[in-house]
């Protein structure tokens, strides 16, 4: 039902004195220009599922009401979107009107009256034009495949990735696990950007467990657990980030294994991360632990040393494209990827503050200014270390002379000793890669990448190594 607007209001909008059904109409036109500034601030996946639907049924002279496909679909605007749906009508309605959602029926969803790609395309520009003047915003770049690097830590959990975003879809069930921050929502956010380029008919649906768990509740809550399961089992891709969040809460978990059950069993595909592995998931109920199981499973482990000197390119390119002259040498790439062990998320951390120190107060990036910016991320020695001095005391350390350390010899026993000496040399120096290659022998520089690549590999696999990296490091620093 369309009620009477107040004549000052139709005034106002150009409205007085039209049948109800323009005023609807005339509405409608109001919403479609709203439309294409929406698609601007909330990105095209997020645009095409929540606000798309919509549909304007309703006005009346306090309120614009609009339609929406489910109680579920309801809430989630509600919670995530209603702020924005009601700043960008008040910035077109003086009246002021209040938006409200509501279930629609299925005929009042089929009205076409949406705005045409070519006025979207067009209003998208001028929106992106307009925001080309804000300050540099350094939230990050769309995570998709093409801006996921890929090392030994995460090509199996990628590749897993690829197939379930590019093939037929086949009811997989994918369990990926790792610490926070190597990339685990990427590869999520990655597959389902991929899906609705490749399969926009396919229904795909990313939330956090943590977002499972408050709308299941609000579900009971409010008694429309009916739509809460509809949307959810109607998707043909679903996935469910930090699966832990919900191990421990019974009843969510219950809801939880009967969907994951149900869209299994009808060919979907459902696709899980967490931050421990399977048997480190507290609280995780027998069922849900034995469906696990039977999926795939692919852990990420944390960056290498060439991954994370990807990362830091990578990152260091996004920023400069958005904000130009932010460049860093070569040396400076080294040290943040040597000395900023852990996560690509801590890599990227690292890269951002430099471009706080340098690009954004209009500074080179400079290797001063790198160890200025990052001097809080790192431990360095309290005093410089020659690379004479840590050649000497591996050297000791091994009972070889500075001879063999340096030499073209490639036996174990003096190949090993002399990786370790690299090794230390770049992560107890300020030294380039080219440089620390001169200093054994004139060796070139991607020896000395994967000598460290390689001593950090065997320190991670090897405890009695690792100990003894341990005992090296007091001995050249004592």
């Amino acid at each position: 039902m369309v009620y009477g607007v107040h004549t000052s209001v139709s005034a106002t909008l150009g409205l007085a004195n039209l049948p109800a059904d323009l005023e609807l109409s005339s509405a409608r036109g109001l919403w479609a220009t709203a439309l294409p500034r929406l698609r601007g601030e909330l990105g095209p996946d997020a645009f095409r599922a929540w606000i798309e639907p919509l549909r304007l049924i309703a006005i009346d002279t306090a309120s614009v009401t609009f339609g929406a496909p489910n109680g579920y679909a309801v809430a989630r605007l509600t919670t995530d979107y209603l702020h924005r749906l009601q700043a960008r009508w008040s910035s077109l309605d003086p009246a002021g009107r209040r938006v409200r959602l509501v279930v629609a029926d299925a005929e009042a969803l089929a009205s076409d009256d949406v705005i045409a790609d070519e006025d979207l395309e067009l209003a998208q520009e001028l929106a992106v034009a307009e925001a080309a003047q804000d300050p540099v915003e350094l939230s990050g770049s769309a995570k998709t495949f093409s801006n996921y690097e890929v090392g030994e830590a995460n090509r199996v959990a990628v590749a897993i990735a690829r197939g379930l975003a590019e093939g037929p879809g086949t009811g997989d069930l994918v369990f990926f696990h790792g610490l926070h921050g190597v990339g685990k929502t990427h590869l999520l956010e990655a597959v389902t950007t991929r899906l609705r380029e490749t399969a926009p008919k396919k229904r795909v649906l990313l939330l956090t467990a943590q977002r499972f768990l408050n709308e299941f509740q609000s579900a009971l809550r409010d008694r429309e657990t009916g739509p809460f399961k509809a949307a959810l089992r109607g998707a043909d891709v679903l996935l469910i980030d930090d699966l832990q969040l919900i191990c421990g809460k019974s009843a969510t978990q219950d809801e939880f294994f009967q969907t994951l059950d149900d869209l299994i069993s009808r060919g979907r595909t459902v696709v899980c991360t967490a931050d421990v592995a399977i048997d480190g998931l507290q609280g995780l109920n027998s069922r849900m632990r034995c469906v696990l199981q039977g999926g795939f499973i692919a852990k990420i482990n944390e960056p290498d040393f060439e991954l994370r000197r990807a990362i830091a390119k990578r990152k260091t390119s996004e920023l400069n494209a958005r904000r130009g002259g932010f460049v860093l040498p070569d040396e400076g790439i080294d040290l943040i990827a040597a000395r900023i062990t852990g996560t690509g998320r801590a890599v990227e951390g690292a890269i951002k503050q430099v471009f706080a120190a340098s690009a954004l107060i209009g500074r080179e990036a400079s290797m001063e200014v790198i160890v200025e910016a990052l001097s809080g991320n790192w431990s360095p020695p309290e005093k410089s270390v020659p690379v004479e001095t840590i050649k000497r005391r591996v050297a000791a350390f091994y009972d070889m002379t500075l001879e063999d350390l340096v030499s073209q010899r490639r036996h174990r026993a003096v190949a090993r000793p002399r990786q370790v000496a690299m090794y230390f040399c770049k992560r107890l120096t300020r030294r380039s890669f080219p440089d620390i290659g001169q200093r054994f022998g004139g060796r070139d520089h991607t020896t000395v990448m994967h000598a460290v690549k390689r001593i950090e590999e065997l320190a991670a696999l090897d405890v009695t190594f690792a100990a003894e990296l341990q005992e090296i490091g007091r001995k050249i620093t004592e």
